[in-house]
């Protein structure tokens, strides 16, 4: 079940869900299951609801605490380093090392100072990411159970899934409209077990140019 941040920017405006649902040109049995969980929310539609209640994708998504937009103009960005890539499916090597800079808004930079942009490949979180989205992983951000964060698996291995701490065990989940995507659970006391490391926590993300989803 995903927590969407749905109800709380639509009471923050004053909407029952039948006026959200007017907005967006959907149902109020709809607006009510996305915002159970009940109903996954495709990507275009976080944006059309992104757009209506006047929040960011990332706030919706519970990946960031601030809802606010900050005006994206050339002098209000700062270029943030892209990392390389994470894989969001079958954990791949490190971090690959990159020259690329992603102009990022200095609201969001003044927040996370020492976060950087990680480009997603593959479709195991493509309920969240497309495939070339740039993910935002601040260091400083204690990953809790649930959020979703940036994996180091077995040393070299770098992967994004949702993480939940479970009975001392850490279990990877991906977000996938493919089914063929699994859970993955790692125990820690086991010695046969890949080590694992928390890299930091998602807080933002932007689609890649041309991406309609």
């Amino acid at each position: 079940m995903n927590n969407y941040r749905i109800a709380a920017a639509r009471n923050a405006k004053g909407w029952s869900q039948k006026d959200l649902a007017k907005k967006i040109g959907t149902t109020q049995q709809q607006i009510a299951r996305y915002e159970s969980g009940a109903n996954d929310v495709k990507s275009s539609v976080l944006l059309k609801l992104s757009a209506a209640l006047g929040v960011t994708v990332s706030y919706l998504l519970a990946l960031d605490d601030d809802p606010s937009f900050v005006s994206v103009v050339s002098s209000d960005t700062v270029p943030v380093p892209v990392l390389g890539r994470i894989a969001a499916g079958t954990p791949r090597a490190a971090f690959s090392q990159s020259d690329d800079y992603h102009d990022t808004q200095r609201g969001l930079v003044a927040s996370h100072p020492h976060a950087f942009w990680l480009v997603v490949a593959g479709n195991s979180m493509n309920r969240l990411f497309p495939e070339g989205a740039l993910v935002l992983v601040d260091p400083d951000v204690e990953v809790h159970s649930g959020d979703v964060g940036a994996i180091f698996v077995n040393g070299d291995d770098a992967t994004i899934k949702r993480v939940y701490f479970e009975d001392g065990t850490v279990r990877l989940h991906p977000e996938s409209w493919d089914p063929d995507y699994r859970d993955r659970t790692i125990d820690p006391s086991d010695p046969d077990a890949p080590a694992v490391r928390v890299i930091g926590r998602a807080v933002s993300y932007t689609a890649p140019d041309g991406w309609r989803g």
